[in-house]
Formats: C-alpha cells, sequence, structure tokens
C-alpha cells in the first residue's frame, strides 16, 4: 500500500522527515523494541506449546504475528456454548474451565485447561457452534486468533487438533494424582528409557534429562488384574500416562459408525496392537483435553507406572526450579537489585527470556536508547566506547560464574554509554527489560526509595506492578508512511515464506 508511489510533494516529505524532533524518533524506537520485544514472547512460548510442535519452525513467525493477546478476568466467560465463534485461543497463563451443558440444561464442569492448552478449534475447523462455555478460573491470560487468519494461515491443514467428540456427552470427575511410589535404581532406568522412547514425545514436545527426572519422580505404582480395562475408548477422563514394568496390555480400536460419533456409538472393537514391558501409552491426554482413542485391557496382570495431567504439563510449561535458583542467584550478584527482597529476586527469575546471540553481534549500541538489562551466563563479549575495548566480560555455566551488563537501564532511559560485541561463537544471555520490570514489581526507583524508609521491613511489591496502566503501543499515534524510493536494498532475507 503506497510501497510504490511517488509525487511532486516528495521534497516536503523529506523536508518533514528533517525536521522531525529526536524525542520522536527515541518514542519510535522504543515502541519497536516493545513490539519485538513482545514478539519475541510469542516466539519463545508457541515454541513450548505441544500443538504447534508439529509446525514447520519457518510459519512459527506467521503464526506469532498473527495472535493477539486477551486477557479475562476470574469468573469471565471467553466463550459460551451454543454461540457461534470466531476465534481460536492458547492459554498463556492462567486455569480456565470447561462447563458442557446435557439435554436438561444442567451444567456441568467437565475439564480443567491450564498453560499450554487450546480451545475454540471446533467453530473454526467445522464452522459448529461452540460445544461448551469456557470460563477463567483464575486471571487468564490468552493469544487470540481470529476466523481469518487462522484459514489465512492454513492451520486447518497445518497443525493436528485432537478428536474432541465427546465433549459434549458429559464427564466423570477428574481424577487426581496419588503420591510418588519408592523406586529402584532399575526401575528409574526403565521409567526413563520408556519416556524417552516415546514417539508422540518426540515428535512433538521436548524432554530433556531434568524433566524427564521430574516425572519419574512423580509417578507412583498400580496393579492391573488380567482382563481389566485401565483405558476405555471416548472416556472423556483421560488424565493419566502409563509406562508398563511388567505384563502385557492388548490395545483394542472400534471403527466408528458414520454420524454417530458424537454420541460415542463404536462398533465392535478389534486388537490393533499390544503394549509389553518398558512400553507406554496414554501420552495423548498429557498434552490435550481428549477422549481416549482406544481401549487398553490387561492381557495378564501386571504393573504400571502412572503420572496425571496437570503435574506433566507443568514440568513441560515451567522453568525447572534449579534453573530459577541459577537465576536468583545471578541476581543476586546484581548490585542496583540489592535492595530486593528474595520473593521479588523470585518473581523476576521467572520473567527473564533466554536469548541467544551469534559471534560479532552487537548486543547493545552506544549512543542509542536503552530499556534492556542482561545477564551473560554462558559466552564472552567486548565493552567498547568509542571504538576501542574498555573490558571484555566472560562467562561459563560449566564454572558457575555470569556477568551482568545494561542493568542502569533499569532504573531510567538511559542512552547507552557504550557497545556490547559478542566475542564467542555463541553467547547465551536472560533478559529483562525495564517495562517487564515496572508491570511485575512497579519502578526500581520507588523499590530504593522504599528500602532506604523502611529497610527490610517493607511490604513485597510482588503483584504491585503497573501492568493495569499501561497502554498499548500501537495506539500511542499512526504509523509514518515509507515510501520504496527511500529505502536501501541491503540483502535477501530468504524466499518462499510468504508466497514469492
Amino acid at each position: 500500500m503506497g510501497c510504490n508511489a511517488s509525487s511532486a510533494g516528495g521534497g516536503d516529505e523529506v523536508q518533514v522527515k528533517k525536521a522531525r524532533n529526536p524525542d520522536s524518533k527515541s518514542q519510535e524506537r522504543k515502541q519497536a523494541a516493545n513490539e519485538n520485544k513482545e514478539y519475541n514472547a510469542k516466539m519463545e512460548f508457541l515454541a513450548r506449546v505441544p500443538l504447534m510442535k508439529r509446525l514447520p519452525k519457518s510459519e512459527h513467525p506467521l503464526v506469532a504475528g498473527a495472535c493477539v493477546v486477551q486477557e479475562f478476568g476470574k469468573g469471565s466467560n471467553v466463550i459460551t456454548q451454543g454461540e457461534r465463534g470466531n476465534e481460536f485461543f492458547v492459554i498463556r497463563s492462567g486455569e480456565a474451565s470447561v462447563n458442557v451443558k446435557d439435554d436438561s440444561g444442567e451444567s456441568k464442569k467437565v475439564a480443567t485447561l491450564k498453560t499450554g492448552d487450546y480451545f475454540g478449534e471446533n467453530a473454526l475447523l467445522r464452522d459448529e457452534e461452540r460445544s461448551a462455555t469456557i470460563t477463567a478460573e483464575t486471571q487468564l491470560s490468552t493469544f487470540k486468533i481470529t476466523r481469518d487468519k487462522f484459514q489465512e494461515l492454513k492451520l486447518h491443514e497445518n497443525l493436528q487438533f485432537a478428536n474432541r467428540r465427546a465433549v459434549g456427552g458429559g464427564a466423570q470427575n477428574a481424577s487426581r494424582a496419588k503420591p510418588p511410589s519408592p523406586k529402584t535404581p532399575q526401575e528409574v532406568q526403565l521409567i526413563s528409557q520408556a519416556i524417552r522412547n516415546n514417539e508422540t514425545f518426540r515428535t512433538i514436545t521436548t524432554l530433556d534429562d531434568a524433566r524427564i527426572t521430574s516425572m519419574v519422580e512423580l509417578m507412583w505404582k498400580e496393579e492391573v488384574a488380567v482382563g481389566e480395562k485401565i483405558i476405555e475408548e471416548g472416556d472423556l477422563n483421560a488424565d493419566f500416562f502409563y509406562v508398563v514394568q511388567d505384563g502385557c496390555f492388548e490395545i483394542f480400536v472400534s471403527d466408528e459408525n458414520e454420524g454417530r460419533e458424537a454420541f460415542g456409538a463404536y462398533s465392535e472393537s478389534k486388537v490393533v496392537s499390544t503394549v509389553s514391558a518398558g512400553g507406554s501409552f496414554g501420552e495423548l491426554a498429557l498434552l490435550y483435553f481428549v477422549p481416549r482413542a482406544a481401549t487398553v485391557k490387561a492381557k495378564a496382570n501386571s504393573t504400571v507406572w502412572v503420572i496425571d495431567r496437570h503435574n506433566f504439563k507443568s514440568i513441560l510449561m515451567k522453568v525447572s526450579d534449579n534453573k530459577l535458583k541459577d537465576y536468583v542467584r545471578y541476581l543476586d550478584g546484581v548490585a542496583i537489585l540489592q535492595s530486593l527482597l528474595s520473593e521479588e529476586k523470585q518473581q523476576l527469575a521467572k520473567a527473564l527470556v533466554e536469548m541467544h546471540f551469534q559471534k560479532g553481534e552487537a548486543v547493545i549500541q552506544q549512543g542509542e536508547p536503552g530499556s534492556t538489562f542482561y545477564i551473560l551466563y554462558d559466552g564472552a563479549v567486548n565493552i567498547v566506547k568509542d571504538g576501542a575495548i574498555v573490558t571484555s566480560l566472560s562467562a561459563s555455566v560449566a564454572r558457575g560464574t555470569a556477568q551482568y551488563f545494561g542493568e542502569g537501564a533499569l532504573l531510567d532511559s538511559e542512552t547507552r554509554g557504550a557497545t556490547a560485541e559478542i566475542t564467542s561463537e555463541i553467547a547465551k544471555t536472560l533478559v529483562l527489560d525495564r517495562d517487564a520490570f515496572n508491570m511485575l514489581l512497579g519502578p526500581l526507583k520507588d523499590i530504593i526509595e522504599r528500602n532506604r524508609q523502611g529497610g527490610a521491613t517493607r511490604p513485597s511489591m510482588v503483584g504491585k506492578g503497573q501492568a493495569q496502566g499501561i497502554a498499548p503501543a500501537a495506539a500511542e499515534k499512526p504509523r509514518e508512511k515509507i515510501l520504496r524510493r527511500d529505502l536501501a536494498r541491503i540483502g535477501l532475507l530468504g524466499c518462499g515464506g510468504f508466497g514469492a
């Protein structure tokens, strides 16, 4: 739109640009930085959502660009059963309940959705009415994609959505987790290997050694008698994943009667496979809110290890406790953060975003406005001022050392006094900007002042940030039109991603 436009008034446009206030440029840079930060946060979150694992990584930026953040207060209905829907949602944080009305009009809670879960796809896939009411159980933050964007990005073709045909049929009460059972080293090895060998986990999610260890620690042991059905096809109470320690299970799948699947009607089941010691089943229940796709029956007296969906999702979506301890330790070394209470540092640690840089990249640039603080925990950088190297910083995960720079940006909108340039092949950093800090705890200047007045006895600022008072950056002022003739060709970023 207007990229190829030209007119006799072009000279006037150039004069206007030259006359622009430097503060205006600074505001534009800040706005662009905020938008980049929000976009990177979307990319990082979507990469952890199991549903998105099947989507080619080259398409993740398009999905992130289509996502709109929408917040809901506790008790608000996000979607309502029976209404026509035009949006698809992924939960960014918080919890929501799934409620379904039966024929008598009575509403029953059939499930709870948490971070990383999604809903609303059926209205866009098959143009159906909403089959359930989704209500925010806590403060709920979501990413929303509209019908137009959903179809434009061909998400109905590129994502594999769970079949939720039984959601309208009512449900049993959610099952509860049991206390972990003690395990021998041999049992730990068997469970860990079974999780690593699970094809679904390898394909659509990331389970590193730390997460697998956390899963194994939480699993409990159950005995299953021969002939007992441990999973029933179509059952909505699908909350558990199983690893077989000994014994054998048969997997039965029935042919759905066409046109009757919404009512849970199935023809005669047949055995499609067996699972023996070292095998596993039920993994889709951990990743999605979805009815069981098969019946699993014990062929012999068997022993299984079990984990519930809630614990698994918590392990998958959160930073590990060990990492949080490391992050807090890094924050402890930052002089201007000494005024923070332990609880406040814990909150900041959860908000740190990991960013990696390549050799030769300038993380911050001398003379540019700054709003971001960096912790270097692996790699090396040169601090360069007026073209001369002032100092060099290095950090190592193996040695447990970390360095930091740009911390003054948490106090003021400072102009960077030096350039930080990467000298190692790769540098790993943790990043926090001033807006994120203010949203979590309020201005750092105010905290330092309160600390001077009240010392360690002052109240915690967790939950007292400025999130409610921040207006969207995009609403500040209209964007300036950029003409094609004002642009300079630098190089080719890539081909094909936008239909070229």
